[in-house]
């Protein structure tokens, strides 16, 4: 009897995919649903037997069908692979992985020891233009671990942050007498095209992240929030200006006192192509009494990711 049901879904298989047409014989709703709980998608043929029933599950190409002998009753259901992972009586389970991998860009900014952008008489050459002062961040490496189902787990990885300060002042900075002193380009005849300082990060971040469920990672949303420690691997600054009629750049190479180490806080929150982050360290931009007591933050999106 049962090798002349399998003959029978052979069959069956055969002519399906002669003629594509999906054919489903349910005897109840109730016991579809069952039979679409009860299926296991990695076997080519699974048999479940109990006291009152005997199922048998063939899977072949893209097509599965199922046999089950009920109460003296038989029931075969033929259907499209695809049909069943999108019907809502049953959703694969996608792994977890995190939104920390992508692109960052944004834009930079400090505080003073108050939490005020504007900047006290003896800070004020680092003045920035803050709508040209780029954040960007290359997030290359992330490693996802969940912690509940698909949509709660904790996010690391590595990045490269390049923090660029761009002021607003005809000004650059140097290091003098173990300190940081602005150096002024306001003579006659002289005017400043741009100047900036750069200070370049390896990051790793440490992040708590939850999504909302969905089966397509594409359609989930997200926010995550930890810290971000990161390690100062290279500064310079940049100055164009004129001369009377020539015009000159400077580019100098050195750590300005920079902090070499920092952490800080982010959040990351976003829901498909719309992904904002924040980020604020309350590690001082240049090491204890070298600079200005600033505390830099950036704000900006993410495209995430690749």
């Amino acid at each position: 009897m049962k090798t002349t049901k399998i003959l029978i879904v052979i069959l069956s298989i055969t002519l399906c995919n002669l003629f594509p047409v999906q054919y489903t014989f349910a005897q109840t709703r109730e016991e579809m649903v069952n039979r679409a709980e009860m299926l296991e998608a990695d076997n080519d043929t699974v048999v479940e037997r109990g006291s009152r029933t005997d199922t048998t599950t063939i899977s072949l190409g893209g097509r599965e069908i199922r046999i089950i002998d009920a109460n003296g009753k038989t029931d075969i259901s033929i259907f499209e692979r695809n049909h069943r992972e999108n019907s809502t009586g049953y959703r694969r389970t996608r792994p977890f992985r995190g939104g920390w991998r992508g692109i960052d860009i944004g834009l930079n900014n400090y505080f003073n020891s108050d939490f005020s952008t504007s900047l006290s008489p003896g800070e004020d050459f680092m003045e920035l233009r803050a709508a040209r002062s780029v954040n960007l961040g290359l997030n290359v490496l992330q490693y996802s671990l969940a912690l509940s189902d698909n949509n709660i787990g904790m996010v690391t990885g590595l990045g490269v942050e390049y923090n660029n300060y761009r002021f607003s002042n005809d000004v650059s900075i140097i290091k003098e007498n173990r300190e940081i002193v602005p150096v002024w380009y306001d003579e006659p005849g002289m005017s400043v095209d741009r100047s900036r300082l750069r200070a370049i990060y390896l990051n790793v971040p440490l992040l708590v992240e939850f999504q909302t469920s969905h089966s397509s990672r594409s359609r989930r949303g997200h926010i995550s929030f930890g810290v971000v420690g990161g390690v100062n691997i290279g500064s310079n600054t940049r100055i164009v200006y004129k001369d009377n009629s020539s015009r000159s750049r400077e580019k100098v190479r050195d750590d300005f006192y920079l902090s070499p180490f920092r952490y800080g806080f982010t959040l990351r929150a976003g829901y498909r192509s719309l992904n904002l982050y924040a980020n604020y360290y309350p590690v001082t931009l240049f090491q204890s009494g070298k600079g200005p007591e600033l505390y830099p933050f950036s704000l900006g999106f993410s495209l995430l990711s690749f």
